[in-house]
């Protein structure tokens, strides 16, 4: 990657913040020199659409990113008018992840997730005519709509058929939530039909009391990751289970349990910024994505964002050497 521009950094947040307090790391964000800030849809909690509008007010330059929303929540044309509402009112830096929806979103609504590829499909079909302006099955323009032809849409999902989707029908894909040990496998896919952009993010801890805190919410990564997964890690399904439950209802000896330094390995990337910048180069040098980033554990967001900004330093200059 010598003589190329740097790549695009980024920081994966959830919306469990108040509100001003995400504004705030948007904010903190781009005077910190990061490119884009993707947030999590969770269903019945803070909206992501309202947060990256409120965003794209105190920033000029943050691409501002929902990873991801999920066909079930929201009619797709509804989804395409709040992420067009988003990319408009940032002057054109909005961008629409879409992927099948987890337990987090759609469990509290009792939402089964039914045929998420071919909803998936609908829905892309149909966001993209809205972002166009043209009618489709199930969606006529009114008169009264507007347009935003260039809404980049991304796909988030871990699994075959839903990537090689993705090189078929969408603009990226947004790798994120995944065993860096399965990048490659994801990404050819992602690379199967059309070379489309890939967003690479790796979940991080730069503190030792953030990898405490967080170690048995990383149970998710192997339940919601596929089996060759979990057999790395000689881990089955359902004690996997048995901990989420217990973890649900404020229990969190089974997962802390689960998770072993060994298996954590298997899904967080920790140390100072500078080891984990130096760790994301590798992936970035043999994948060459367009973007890459982290999804920043730690209680201290303002001082992780920080940690990543220097990691982002290393990152850059290990790339372009």
């Amino acid at each position: 990657m010598s003589g190329e521009t740097s790549l695009r950094t980024g920081i994966w947040l959830f919306p469990d913040t108040a509100a001003s307090t995400f504004v705030a790391h948007a904010a903190h964000c781009e005077a910190a020199g990061i490119d884009d800030l993707w947030v999590g849809d969770e269903g019945p909690g803070r909206d992501p659409f309202a947060l990256l509008a409120a965003a794209a007010a105190v920033t000029t330059r943050l691409r501002l990113a929902v990873g991801v929303t999920n066909p079930y929540l929201r009619h797709p044309a509804i989804t395409a008018v709040a992420a067009m509402t988003v990319h408009e009112l940032s002057e054109g830096r909005g961008v629409l992840g879409l992927g099948p929806g987890g337990d987090v979103a759609l469990a509290p609504l009792g939402i089964e997730r039914r045929a998420p590829l071919s909803e998936c499909r609908r829905a892309v079909r149909v966001i993209r005519a809205v972002c166009r302006g043209e009618p489709t099955d199930g969606y006529v323009p009114p008169a009264h709509a507007f347009t935003a032809p260039d809404l980049p849409l991304f796909i988030g999902a871990r699994g075959e058929r839903f990537n090689r989707f993705a090189s078929e029908a969408a603009d990226g894909v947004f790798v994120a939530g995944v065993a860096p040990s399965l990048f490659d496998e994801l990404v050819g896919w992602a690379r199967s039909v059309r070379p489309i952009s890939i967003a690479l993010y790796i979940s991080a801890c730069f503190d030792d009391e953030d990898v405490e805190r967080s170690r048995p919410l990383l149970i998710h990564a192997f339940l919601n990751g596929p089996e060759t997964l979990r057999a790395r890690a000689g881990l089955e399904a359902a004690a996997l289970r048995e901990a989420s439950t217990a973890l649900a209802a404020g229990e969190d000896g089974l997962a802390r349990g689960l998770m072993t330094d060994e298996r954590l390995d298997h899904v967080l990337v920790r140390g100072t910024p500078v080891e984990v910048g130096r760790v994301l180069a590798g992936h970035a040098r043999r994948i060459r994505p367009e973007s890459v980033g982290f999804a920043l554990l730690a209680q201290d967001m303002g001082r992780a964002i920080d940690g990543a900004a220097e990691a982002f330093k290393v990152l850059n200059s290990e790339v372009a050497a």
